[in-house]
């Protein structure tokens, strides 16, 4: 009955967004229409819409009502280092599965390890 399409990503500033989407996660630029962008990570598609007036507000991960997704990786630490070196908000230390960074608008991203 139901398919997933794309997620949407409210954010407060277009251009900060889709640098850090781009540049820093490497997500693919697909097409810019109006005020919103769409990118492409995976088989993913995802839409900045920069309709936000304010950041989220801080609160720990899980504590709070929100839709966040993951990204795989088969390196944690090189992960790990390499968001640190791009000044990501980078929330906890890596464990052996998971951790978690911040997008320029405090929404959560779970880095996850994955072998495939």
């Amino acid at each position: 009955m139901f398919r997933v399409g794309e997620t949407n990503i409210i954010c407060t500033n277009l251009e900060r967004s889709r640098m850090f989407y781009e540049t820093v996660l490497g997500f693919k630029f697909i097409e810019e229409d109006q005020d919103a962008v769409r990118l492409k990570c995976d088989n993913q598609y995802f839409l900045l819409l920069p309709f936000a007036t304010q950041k989220r507000k801080e609160a720990d991960y899980c504590s709070t009502a929100e839709v966040s997704f993951d990204l795989k990786t088969d390196n944690l630490q090189e992960a790990y280092a390499y968001l640190v070196s791009k000044d990501v908000n980078v929330v906890d230390v890596p464990d052996e599965i998971s951790f978690h960074i911040c997008d320029p608008d405090g929404l959560y991203i779970e880095i996850v390890y994955s072998k495939h």
